[in-house]
């Protein structure tokens, strides 16, 4: 077994052992983030109806939205664990998206068959991302359209180590637990076990995607920010989850060429 299909399957058993879980806590929880999250959408697919792949799709978070939009939707995800969960919240909300188990790196799809490819929080979870953009692009049309979500997780500014120890110190004077521990249990699942196999879980994201994406061959690469839908994620959370997650999301927009 090499050590790349070791890593993924170990990669997959984490996010399985989460799968169950993961819509209460990264999924649609009010309409007011329901609601941004499908004007945002609106704005980077347009009115007309789309093929749209979702790689790494989780619980079928982009997939079930863009699918509300009335666009053609299929996502992938390396747990299967995860593909459960979507393909049972696409029952629940009677919508025709379709999911199955795949590898975000190495997509087994034909050439240019899709008009766009959506992903929120994967980039950054790939071992090899470079080859995942360029695989990205071969599933394209011509002219098809890349939308890579994501958020400056790993950055370290000062303001943003400052909210994290505040945030943990609320938590702890109200509620009685220790933060910091829980913090450290999560990073010892996740981010320690990984995090010198993947080159994206770095401070710097906001500059570092596009710059990868725009080196895979798209065109008209640009990064917007995502600000009512950073604060409609934020309005679910009380002042210490606030405090505690204060990363931005950002969306790195490219085009395939024609």
């Amino acid at each position: 077994m090499t050590l790349a299909i070791s890593l993924k399957q170990t990669i997959a058993s984490y996010w399985d052992g989460r799968s169950a879980g993961f819509e209460r806590e990264q999924g649609v929880r009010t309409e007011r983030q329901k609601q941004a999250w499908l004007a945002f959408l609106r704005q980077v697919t347009g009115t007309e109806r789309q093929r749209i792949l979702d790689v790494g799709t989780g619980t079928g978070f982009l997939a079930l939205l863009l699918a509300e939009l009335g666009h053609d939707c299929h996502g992938l995800d390396l747990s299967p664990g995860m593909v459960a969960q979507a393909r049972s919240n696409a029952l629940a909300r009677g919508l025709a998206a379709t999911f199955a188990v795949g590898d975000a790196e190495t997509v087994l799809e034909g050439d240019g068959i899709y008009d766009i490819l959506v992903n929120r929080n994967v980039l950054w979870t790939l071992p090899r991302p470079e080859q995942a953009v360029a695989d990205w692009q071969r599933l394209l049309k011509p002219g098809g359209r890349l939308v890579v979500i994501d958020a400056d997780w790993f950055d370290d500014r000062f303001v943003y180590r400052l909210k994290r120890f505040l945030g943990h110190l609320l938590i702890a004077v109200t509620r009685g637990k220790n933060p910091w521990a829980a913090t450290r249990k999560l990073r010892q699942g996740y981010d320690r076990s990984f995090e010198r196999d993947l080159p994206l879980m770095r401070p710097g994201n906001r500059q570092a995607m596009p710059r990868l994406i725009a080196a895979a061959g798209f065109t008209d690469v640009r990064v917007i920010s995502m600000r009512e839908v950073d604060a409609a994620e934020k309005s679910t959370k009380r002042l210490a989850g606030r405090l505690v997650n204060p990363h931005e999301f950002f969306a790195v927009l490219a085009t395939k060429p024609a």
